[in-house]
């Protein structure tokens, strides 16, 4: 335990996607449990992060919580509230502050509620109804340094309250010595000889999968000789099933059907991140990208966007190549470099590796968490 008494942490979730927030979630929780908490989590009943969740062990209640002004959620939360009487209070949208701020004062909650931010905000929150809100709110975590500096220019809270933890990984799972590169290329069909290029990631609006796709034509015109596959590892999240046929389309109608492999949801990422040569993560705005740093903590080289979050993971030349967000030409030639560059693709597959596990590691991130608990639990000076 790092300084904290095992205490009741309530976590509240009401996404209904898969991706580095929806991940984040039972990662944090499943390890707050393990040191002695007891955690429960609120999650809505139609988001993936329940299944996951329950996969972990941990205890789940499902309420639909829902839009900004719903007294029925809010009435189911507060209840939630009352029958755990949790020490802490912790959500993971901004959004559902709308619930849980009313809740929490029905059910006569008077500790912490702390707030992570895992996406920024592109309106200014700052008006009577926010600041009531916040005001709240004990401790804003950010995932990034540019998610912190959005919090602080765009919400009503003070700056002393804004804190930075960065998400972290298992690394026992994401260890690539645990995975056979051969067996998951044989599963997949794709030959041993070939070098292979993948992402993984949420099929949504704006995480750049038309350039993905126009820069594996590219590179696959320019290098008739070279066997090169590339991979999409993923599905579409709930209510974007058109956006994900729409890419399904595009790939064919660019001739990349022999080329391009759209494997679906998956959950052994560990081992097809282990069997790519290059991982690009092409999403064009980003809180902080918690595939950059998997692929890099299984010794993978990585081709980024300079994207909000990623400009913590990626040190362009050194821990990655990065390239502007929607310049597939740009993308391209990134992964050219990689790709014909033994050489630099090793130094920078060694470079990102070791930056996760000195800086990414699940240990040092609940440390964090823990102490700004604390600190928000104790009486003020």
């Amino acid at each position: 335990m790092a300084g904290m008494a095992p205490a009741r942490i309530l976590q509240v979730c009401s996404s209904l996607a898969w991706g580095g927030t929806e991940m984040h979630v039972p990662i944090l929780s499943g390890k707050l449990r393990d040191r002695g908490h007891d955690v429960r989590l609120v999650l809505h009943p139609k988001g993936s992060i329940a299944r996951e969740a329950r996969e972990r062990g941990l205890t789940v209640e499902t309420v639909p919580i829902g839009g900004y002004m719903n007294p029925l959620s809010t009435c189911a939360l507060r209840r939630c509230i009352r029958r755990f009487r949790p020490a802490v209070l912790h959500l993971h949208l901004s959004r559902d502050l709308w619930q849980a701020v009313p809740a929490a004062r029905l059910a006569g909650f008077g500790g912490p509620l702390l707030l992570t931010k895992h996406v920024g905000s592109y309106v200014t929150k700052k008006d009577p109804l926010h600041r009531w809100l916040y005001r709240r709110v004990s401790r804003v975590i950010t995932v990034s340094e540019t998610l912190n500096r959005n919090v602080r220019e765009t919400c009503p809270v003070p700056p002393d309250r804004v804190v930075t933890v960065h998400p972290a990984l298992d690394l026992e799972r994401f260890d690539p010595a645990r995975y056979d590169p051969e067996d998951t290329r044989r599963s997949l069909g794709i030959a041993s000889e070939a070098l292979l290029v993948g992402t993984v990631g949420r099929v949504s609006p704006g995480k750049g999968f038309e350039e993905f796709l126009q820069a594996a034509r590219m590179l696959r015109d320019r290098h008739p000789e070279r066997s090169l596959r590339f991979v999409v590892v993923g599905e579409a999240s709930y209510g974007e099933e058109a956006y994900h046929d729409g890419i399904v389309r595009q790939a064919r109608e660019l001739g990349l059907d022999d080329t391009v492999l759209f494997t679906g949801f998956r959950r052994d990422i560990p081992a097809l991140l282990n069997a790519m040569d290059v991982f690009i993560f092409p999403s064009r705005a980003e809180g902080f990208g918690a595939t950059v740093i998997e692929a890099m903590a299984m010794g993978v080289a990585c081709v980024s966007t300079r994207s909000d979050g990623t400009l913590d993971t990626v040190e362009d030349g050194v821990t990655g190549l990065a390239f502007q967000g929607g310049d597939a030409e740009g993308l391209a030639r990134s992964v050219e470099s990689l790709l014909m560059d033994e050489g630099l693709r090793a130094g920078i597959a060694k470079a990102g590796r070791i930056q996760t596990r000195e800086r990414f590691n699940l240990d040092a991130m609940t440390d964090r968490v823990e102490a700004l608990y604390a600190a928000s639990m104790a009486p003020p000076a």
